[in-house]
């Protein structure tokens, strides 16, 4: 399977030591220091200082609750979905706050997915759903399932991300939701699309278009939509026009670790095709790139890092320099600690 997904993720974060709550925006813009009032799917209102301020909740790419890390304490430490889940309930349904209940429900499905539990991660989020049905992060629970059901990589994977691009597109239409998560649904589609084995040149012309709609108010899925471009035309014989793509994401000033990782993919891909034999220097390259995906976008989807370990493996043993067997034995070990279930743990198996 080649890279998918790379979705917008209204992630969060606890920090320890933080002065109150940080929200980042889709523009870059980090807004610390301030207590997040309420999270809806159509704005997120918070306080600092005296004053309040609403942001369109598509307008936020990442949300850093300064309580999560106490209140989800022993299923963070843990990695317990379970546990998460009933600590979900309990902020719901005892404590009165849908705000920490609907991280902690996002979280909860993540982890199951994660651990390959689909049914469990689909269940938390049809709890979601109906617990708190205007939650801020139902996108995110889109994103989740798309991600997951692409990443099967087979044709029933693919029908069902088709037809959740459908019905995320039809309830942010008539749930008259913020105009971006209409372009996202549509980058949904396109992504379906190109998965199927759809045309080619007719896929890029729809990564373009959303490209050029996503770029003024939502530019980290315009750098995720570049991203796909870039592979497609990589695909297609367009391997430099592709890497000044890649480039371009890399050194620019508005992006997201996932779109940072499709471009590292993409760049270790275009090495890789330049080496051989003769020239080994390429395959040096082509695993530096991959590694960066695992050092330098720990937050990236996991089947991105599962990708990147993987090929890191395989270009490892092509270059064949110094340490290069320690190097390839430690990428497997933690493809197979951390992304055991993924299709390239899978395929590290059965070298």
């Amino acid at each position: 399977m080649k890279t998918l997904a790379l979705l917008p993720t209204l992630f969060f974060c606890a920090l320890a030591n933080a002065q109150g709550d940080t929200v980042h925006l889709t523009s870059g813009t980090v807004v610390e220091g301030i207590t997040v009032q309420s999270f809806n799917i159509r704005e997120l209102k918070y306080t600092k200082g005296g004053s309040a301020e609403t942001v369109a909740t598509d307008q936020v790419a990442k949300v850093e609750l300064k309580k999560f890390k106490d209140v989800y304490k022993r299923s963070i430490s843990g990695k317990d979905p379970e546990l998460m889940l009933t600590e979900s309930r309990n902020q719901f349904t005892k404590a009165k706050d849908p705000l920490l209940a609907q991280f902690g429900y996002l979280e909860c499905a993540r982890l199951f997915y994660l651990g390959g539990i689909d049914a469990s991660g689909g269940g938390t989020i049809e709890e979601l759903q109906k617990s708190i049905p205007d939650a801020g992060v139902l996108p995110d629970c889109y994103r989740l399932k798309f991600e997951n059901y692409l990443g099967q990589g087979d044709a029933a994977g693919i029908g069902n991300a088709s037809l959740l691009a459908k019905k995320y597109s039809t309830e942010a239409t008539t749930s008259a939701w913020p105009n971006g998560f209409s372009i996202e649904a549509d980058f949904f589609s396109a992504m379906a699309e190109g998965a199927a084995k759809g045309d080619a040149k007719a896929f890029q012309v729809k990564m373009r278009d959303i490209v050029a709609k996503a770029g003024g108010t939502m530019p980290i899925l315009a750098a995720r939509a570049n991203v796909q471009l870039a592979h497609s035309l990589r695909l297609t014989g367009g391997g430099d026009q592709a890497a000044d793509i890649y480039q371009q994401i890399l050194d620019g000033k508005v992006s997201d670790d996932n779109s940072r990782a499709g471009a590292w993919l993409g760049l270790g891909y275009v090495s890789m095709a330049k080496g051989d034999a003769a020239n080994r220097e390429p395959f040096r390259a082509a695993l530096l790139s991959f590694l960066r995906v695992r050092l330098e976008t720990k937050s990236a989807w996991g089947s991105l890092q599962a990708e990147a370990l993987y090929n890191a493996m395989l270009s490892a043993e092509k270059w064949g320099g110094q340490d290069f067997r320690q190097i390839q034995g430690r990428c497997r070990q933690v493809l197979l600690a951390n992304f055991g279930s993924s299709e390239w743990a899978a395929r590290a198996r059965g070298q």
